[in-house]
């Protein structure tokens, strides 16, 4: 499931000085239900509410570790129909989570059926290039979309998965080289994004799709155009948390 912070306070509301549930002035909160003159108390530090905060999760008061979570605006992208039943939306979305006064950022990559990487700054970065390249490459095409014969095989190529031995109708596969990502998020571990460009020859033509797979998911089958615009949001969510 895509992750959704359900927000009690706004930054504007944080911003103006209104306080949340359990917050103290000076920055703190008080937990497991002790008052500021108890002598157990323990104090979570509370940071200011990041600039491009849209809605936040208070911290929990039984926690005293907990600094609260946030959510920044979520980009959408929709994409052309895919193999699969689900919806043809890929999400971006900055999210942080606030911990013993240090702040933990990340950058949440959501695919149509829902599977989901969670990337660091550097980690949205190179897949955002590695997206713009394979694009750039699906632009520079050699063999154009109508066959000329169809033992042409596209320049990029790595791997063919010829079933017409099977069914004649059946058409050809054209993989290239996937460009493998590890991605490793403060709750997801050991997660991969793999990225190619893939070909399709049928006695119609041939038809280009650029595969992003999130983990062991289907791949969601992508335009230039489609990548391109994930890159683009993942690389000004980038830019939101850490400017140049």
């Amino acid at each position: 499931m895509r992750p959704v912070c359900v927000g009690t306070l706004r930054p504007a509301q944080w911003r103006a000085g209104i306080p949340a549930r359990g917050l103290r002035e000076g920055g703190a909160v008080l937990a497991n239900g002790h008052t500021a003159t108890d002598p157990g108390a323990e104090m979570t530090i509370v940071l200011p509410c990041p600039a491009w905060c849209v809605e936040h999760e208070e911290p929990d008061p039984l926690d005293p570790c907990d600094g609260g979570r946030h959510c920044g605006q979520e980009t959408s992208v929709l994409v052309g129909p895919q193999p699969h039943p689900v919806l043809p939306t890929v999400f971006v979305q900055l999210n942080a989570h606030d911990c013993e006064g240090h702040r933990h950022s990340w950058i949440d990559l959501v695919a149509p059926t829902r599977a989901h990487a969670e990337l660091s700054i550097p980690q949205a970065r190179r897949t955002a290039e590695t997206l713009i390249a394979i694009a750039d490459l699906w632009d520079s095409r050699v063999v154009p979309d109508t066959l000329l014969a169809p033992e042409l095989c596209p320049p990029w190529c790595a791997q063919h998965d010829d079933v017409r031995d099977q069914d004649p109708l059946a058409g050809l596969w054209h993989y290239g080289r996937a460009a493998a990502i590890p991605v490793a998020g403060p709750h997801r571990w050991n997660a991969e994004l793999r990225i190619r460009l893939c070909a399709r020859d049928t006695r119609a033509g041939r038809g280009l799709v650029i595969a992003l797979m999130v983990q062991d998911d289907e791949p969601t089958e992508l335009t230039a155009p489609e990548a391109r615009q994930i890159a683009a949001a993942l690389l000004n969510a980038g830019d939101e948390i850490q400017p140049d």
